[in-house]
């Protein structure tokens, strides 16, 4: 049974622990590869893949691969089974990972009152019917020869101090889901990428500043973009044991000479008295430094592991020198951080990071537009319009169907997000082709904005 997030803090070392020894089981995204995110609404809406794949658009520029959100909101295990055939296996997915468990759990049935045997008998029925359809995703992924890998849920949190009603006990249902996962990825081979633990062991360090501090929403659900997801991508691309260097480059400046290059290659050193000049051509772009992951950023040591562009110079004389790129100022140092080594990934100055903003630009309207078709998917799946058998160019039938379901939710608090989907539903068929056209002219712009480039540095010292 996985631990609870009320653990004492000497339990997060030991949680973090357990989820390093698992991440080695993970393999990496490569060349070719078709890769589909399955989920709930914390896949459908979020962010964590975007950030990952984010990240492989920088570091592996020369991997050229394609990922798809297949998230849904509301969806359990028996949904994706539902859908698998039209929204998964028509998209040949090489690899396919698998996060669900928030709504398989059944929240509603859990709260500090509901320990009686008939509450603790539905409990256990819904787990059950978990972890049979899970099997059942999981076959079907393996018929269609894709590899699997198993996300264990993020949290419910049960803890915090917050406004919105606790089902308490929902975390722990979900411990048991990621228990699940574990062993079922052990048995067969697959990979497995622990959420739960890593976000249990961060949020109960953050109640422990602040009770009423959460990773997770307000509504204890759905992580914030910030920090939650964040956090996610972290892990994710933690499991997957990517590597920390951007590039590296040692250069020894009395004697104008190279030392060192990792994922770099050096050119054009030149030495005279006040300056020191050379060229250097990378094979991978920094992870770019923004607003919108800068909470995550201070939870979780991103920068350390997976974000070093290391320049470091040694024999400089004293003093302190200015650092331009192409022209462009980039900052300024002395002699002796030099000589122990600059991260220049979170300067946000460089030519570098600008670049990869271009990128990170082009993925965000990449998310768009993919979120677009999958609030159509909501629709259409949960609508009852996949299982109905009416013409869908009959716009008028179309419409009954959607007028009858939106009844179905009057009263309930997702109404008003429901019918915002369904609304928009029929204006966003209309442009699916459209959608799918700029999807796919966007990947094309991503492979080409994300190719490294040489840049010529210069060290001037500071009179």
């Amino acid at each position: 049974m996985k631990y609870l997030c009320t653990a004492f803090f000497t339990l997060c070392s030991l949680l973090v622990l357990s989820t390093q020894a698992l991440a080695q089981t993970v393999p990496q995204f490569k060349d070719g590869d078709r890769v589909c995110f399955i989920g709930d609404s914390i896949t459908h809406g979020g962010s964590y893949h975007a950030n990952v794949y984010l990240y492989y658009l920088t570091r592996f520029p020369e991997r050229e691969f394609r990922i798809w959100n297949k998230g849904i909101s509301g969806n359990q295990a028996s949904h994706v089974l539902e859908r698998f055939d039209t929204d998964i296996a028509s998209e040949s997915p090489t690899v396919a990972t698998l996060m669900l468990g928030m709504n398989d759990v059944g929240r509603w049935l859990y709260g500090a009152d509901k320990t009686d045997p008939t509450s603790r008998a539905n409990q256990a029925a819904q787990l059950n019917a978990y972890y049979a359809n899970m099997l059942k995703v999981v076959a079907g992924l393996e018929a269609i020869g894709s590899e699997v890998i198993f996300i264990t849920p993020s949290i419910y949190d049960q803890t915090a101090e917050l406004k919105q009603a606790n089902n308490f006990g929902a975390n722990d249902a979900l411990g048991q889901c990621a228990d699940f996962l574990e062993k079922t990825a052990g048995e067969s081979g697959q990979g497995v990428v622990d959420f739960y633990d890593a976000m249990c062991a961060i949020n109960a360090e953050v109640q422990g500043a602040n009770p009423n501090a959460t990773i997770v929403g307000k509504d204890r659900v759905h992580p914030d973009w910030d920090p939650g997801h964040f956090i996610m991508a972290y892990q994710f691309l933690k499991a997957q044991a990517v590597p920390q260097l951007v590039s590296k480059v040692v250069l020894d400046a009395r004697r104008g000479k190279l030392l060192e290059a990792e994922q770099a290659t050096v050119t054009d050193i030149k030495s005279r008295r006040g300056m020191f000049a050379f060229t250097i051509a990378e094979t991978a772009l920094p992870f770019p430094q923004t607003e919108s992951i800068a909470k995550g950023l201070a939870l979780v040591p991103f920068e350390a592991e997976f974000n070093q562009q290391i320049l470091t110079i040694q024999s400089l004389p004293a003093g302190d020198y200015t650092l331009t790129i192409d022209g462009i100022k980039v900052g300024a140092w002395s002699a002796s951080a030099f000589k122990a080594g600059i991260n220049l990934a979170p300067v946000t100055t460089t030519p570098q990071h600008q670049q990869a903003l271009r990128v990170k630009a082009l993925n965000d309207e990449r998310v768009k537009g993919s979120g677009r078709l999958r609030n159509a998917a909501l629709v259409f799946y949960g609508s009852g319009l996949f299982s109905s058998g009416v013409d869908m160019d009959d716009a008028d039938a179309v419409q009954a169907v959607l007028d009858k379901r939106l009844q179905g939710f009057e009263g309930e608090p997702w109404h008003g997000y429901m019918k915002q989907q369904y609304d928009a539903y029929p204006a966003i068929k209309a442009e699916e082709r459209a959608i799918r056209a700029k999807l796919e002219t966007l990947h094309q712009q991503l492979y080409q904005a994300n190719q490294p480039v040489a840049h010529h540095y210069e060290l001037t010292r500071k009179e």
